[in-house]
């Protein structure tokens, strides 16, 4: 395997739940998100039935990691591929702010995946973090909120609209609430199943509610539910994680027999006011439309004054030759990794 820069420096991938948390908790601590917790990556390992890793260069005193979900490819044995959780990943890297990895990181890390023979890597970017993996490229954008700007600037930004919305429905009764234990889960997972079949969901967006239970309970999310009541029906519903830095508007939900009201607005407004008021963190992650695109759903989450970032998607081939082995009699070239398209 021929490399497009030297390799100089060892990679290891780290499997350990001690010694990866205390990479999050050390060299990481200032760039890691939720996504990058071993909790959090273990539980979604055992969602799609991968092995989790974190795969760590040490280069001129900064560390770089990325972690990763390995998925075995069945019928070769030895042969494996790999992706990033559900959510926002990219690559974890020490030093200061706006440096880029260093180019003999991302070698050896490379090298690392190609020894253990990881044929091609899937990974969606984080908001907050340059993306700099090879093979990565603009899939649409997504959206941020300034919560460090303050509740002042928070009010100039959101939409006429939906300040009239939320007057009209505080006048009418309606009412946001956060549930800290989860005893609504089950019925916030039912709205969101209803949600999801409404929209004509794939079945990757629709999670048991063992998957989501377990999302709530994990330490490293801090997660919080949201609900909107209209009366004693609920309304709307929406889960959120919240990181050192950054929170996470991660699943929603609503009813549009239990209210004529769009209570999904009440719950965002609150949830906003709520973090502000905290000052804990600085960006509220709303996520962009279907697909990253400026579509209704993008639209709705400007609204509320979000910016938008780039969004990039990476497509990093590891081992060429295997990749075009297995891609034979596959046609459908969007598709990553090829051969994992249906024939």
């Amino acid at each position: 395997m021929t490399f497009p820069y030297p390799v100089a420096s060892e990679a290891s991938i780290v499997t350990d739940a001690a010694e990866w948390q205390a990479l999050i908790d050390g060299s990481f601590r200032e760039v890691a998100d939720i996504y990058h917790h071993p909790d959090f990556v273990a539980l979604e390992a055992r969602r799609i039935g991968a092995t989790p890793g974190l795969v760590v260069a040490e280069v001129a005193g900064r560390t770089v990691g990325l972690s990763l979900l390995f998925r075995p490819i069945p019928g070769h044995p030895g042969l494996c591929d790999a992706t990033s959780v559900y959510g926002y990943n990219g690559l974890l890297y020490s030093g200061p702010t706006g440096e880029p990895a260093p180019q003999e990181a991302l070698a050896a890390i490379e090298r690392a995946l190609y020894l253990r023979g990881c044929v091609a890597v899937f990974n969606r970017s984080h908001p907050l973090r340059p993306a700099q993996l090879p093979g990565g490229a603009l899939s649409g954008e997504t959206l941020l909120l300034d919560l460090a700007a303050g509740q002042d600037a928070y009010l100039h930004g959101l939409a006429d609209g939906n300040a009239y919305d939320l007057r009209r429905m505080r006048a009418a009764g309606l009412r946001a609430e956060v549930d800290m234990e989860g005893k609504h889960l089950e019925a916030f997972h039912q709205m969101y199943l209803a949600t999801m079949n409404r929209h004509g969901a794939t079945a990757g967006y629709r999670f048991p509610l063992e998957v989501v239970r377990g999302h709530f309970q994990l330490p490293s999310n801090a997660a919080q539910l949201w609900l909107a009541w209209d009366g004693n029906r609920l309304a709307a519903s929406a889960l959120f994680f919240r990181g050192r830095h950054c929170a996470h508007y991660h699943l929603s939900a609503s009813d549009r027999q239990a209210s004529k009201h769009p209570a999904t607005k009440l719950i965002l407004d609150a949830f906003i006011r709520s973090e502000i008021a905290l000052g804990q963190r600085t960006s509220l992650h709303l996520g962009g439309g279907v697909g990253a695109a400026v579509d209704s759903l993008n639209q709705f989450k400007r609204s509320f004054g979000a910016q938008s970032v780039p969004f990039v998607v990476t497509r990093w081939i590891i081992r060429p030759a295997d990749y075009d082995l297995l891609s034979e009699g596959h046609a459908d070239a969007d598709y990553f990794p090829l051969y994992r398209s249906p024939r």
